[in-house]
């Protein structure tokens, strides 16, 4: 049984009693988070894959991808099209994917390509200070010492008075599990998307895979889980850690094909599009933001404050962490939340906004604002729907009050990031004059 789905939609058809018993055996065994290729490296959700709403429509998540379990599969398409993840991931990374073939692009493994381009992008990433030359002992016989004595190796030279010791000295070296994991991931990766001329790898990646190679080989062992933990980096070296994993899951073709094995193992691979339309949403108001200056309040841990604090002790709860903090002259001037969700009204939101979300930014308005006689904003943005062409009714009514120096407003962002950045930069102007 195959059941294919959009994100964040209803499933269509609706799934049978037969398949409805199998989702809820998935909900309850499989998290997403097991499954999940970050892309920020700042997921902390861990939201469900499928879920059953009140009124007993099956809906998926916000991920796209692939998982087989328990004999069954299950699929979950863009619901904007793969168009439109190509360019917020280039938005967000600056990675270019590149057409392949439509087959690949239609059928369930489409998720390959999107996979491959956040591999590539963290690879580059890990490697803005160079490839990762790591640190290993290196044992060398001979008549002199070189790095320290190595007393127990070296007592029976002393015995046999050859005039030898054996010394160990740490050197740097490109020859570890780290290069192999890489390097296996690259050739899965290019077997797999059979592009021409690799086009779906930026120059930078084409310029260091080479090297890795020439020490590796072409078809390196993949080395296991506990072999990448023992590593030790170093600072500079550190972002290859979640790379070399990644890499790591590639190699082994977690989520290159849902094939179902007999020993019904659960195999497969998410990408999280909230987390990704997060990411486009940031940079858009870099870009459009002028003259506040923005804070990543996933990344910038002076963007993160708590809700409540105890009078007693002191004691904080209710961490506090927006998308995004607007300054002014190091004042802040507003709070940006991206949400990937509908704006328009349905049955569970008669309004347009979900009910959690207004509340959640009403408690950062609480903690996040300007001095008194400055008005405050709190933004929530979400995806233009093109099915959907009327302004949603939240919207057209922006700005809302909560009282005199807190607004709140609600903006849908076009898909196209120099219409989204224009669109932005009105709002803000309206903003500068508030």
């Amino acid at each position: 049984m195959k059941l294919v789905a959009k994100d964040c939609s209803p499933f269509e058809p609706q799934p049978t009693a037969a398949e409805a018993s199998w989702l809820r055996h998935l909900i309850a065994k499989v998290s997403a988070n097991n499954f999940v290729v970050p892309l920020s490296g700042n997921r902390h959700e861990d939201e469900p894959i499928v879920y059953c709403d009140w009124d007993g429509t099956w809906w998926a998540g916000r991920y796209v991808g692939t998982l087989s379990f328990e004999g069954r599969s299950l699929t979950i398409m863009p619901r904007f099209g793969l168009a439109t993840l190509r360019s917020w991931l280039f938005e967000a990374t600056s990675v270019v994917l590149t057409d392949v073939s439509g087959q690949l692009q239609e059928s369930e493994f489409f998720i390959a390509q999107l996979l491959a381009s956040v591999w590539v992008h963290g690879f580059i990433d890990a490697a803005r200070h160079g490839l990762p030359a790591l640190r290993r002992n290196v044992s060398t016989k001979d008549s002199t010492i070189r790095g320290r004595l190595d007393i127990a190796n070296s007592i029976p030279l002393f015995a046999a008075r050859q005039g030898q010791v054996i010394s160990i000295r740490s050197e740097k070296s490109l020859d570890h599990a780290v290069s192999e994991a890489i390097v296996a991931a690259y050739e899965v990766l290019r077997r797999w998307l059979a592009i021409p001329d690799e086009r779906w790898m930026p120059a930078r990646a084409k310029e260091l895979i080479p090297h890795l190679i020439a020490i590796t080989g072409p078809r390196p062992r993949v080395p296991t889980k506990a072999e990448l933990d023992r590593i030790r980096y170093t600072p500079i070296t550190a972002g290859f850690a979640p790379i070399a994993e990644l890499s790591r899951q590639i190699a082994n073709r977690r989520g290159l094909a849902t094939n179902i094995n007999a020993a019904g193992e659960t195999k497969g691979v998410l990408l999280d599009v909230a987390e990704l339309w997060e990411m486009y949403v940031l940079n858009i108001l870099r870009k459009s933001a002028a003259p506040f200056v923005v804070t990543h309040g996933t990344r910038e841990v002076s963007a993160t404050k708590k809700l409540l604090q105890s009078d007693v002790s002191e004691q904080n709860i209710g961490t506090l962490i927006p998308d995004a903090i607007l300054h002014n002259n190091s004042i802040v001037r507003g709070v940006v939340d991206a949400k990937y969700k509908s704006l328009h009204p349905s049955a569970r939101s008669p309004n347009g906004p979900q009910r959690d979300d207004l509340y959640q930014m009403a408690a950062y308005l609480g903690r996040f604002q300007a001095p008194t006689g400055m008005t405050t904003w709190g933004l929530l943005a979400y995806p233009l729907d093109p099915s959907m062409p009327a302004i949603p009714q939240a919207e057209q009514n922006s700005p809302w009050s909560l009282d005199k120096s807190k607004k709140m407003g609600f903006i849908t962002l076009p898909h196209d990031s120099t219409d989204a950045v224009a669109k932005l930069r009105t709002l803000f102007a309206e903003m500068v004059g508030i």
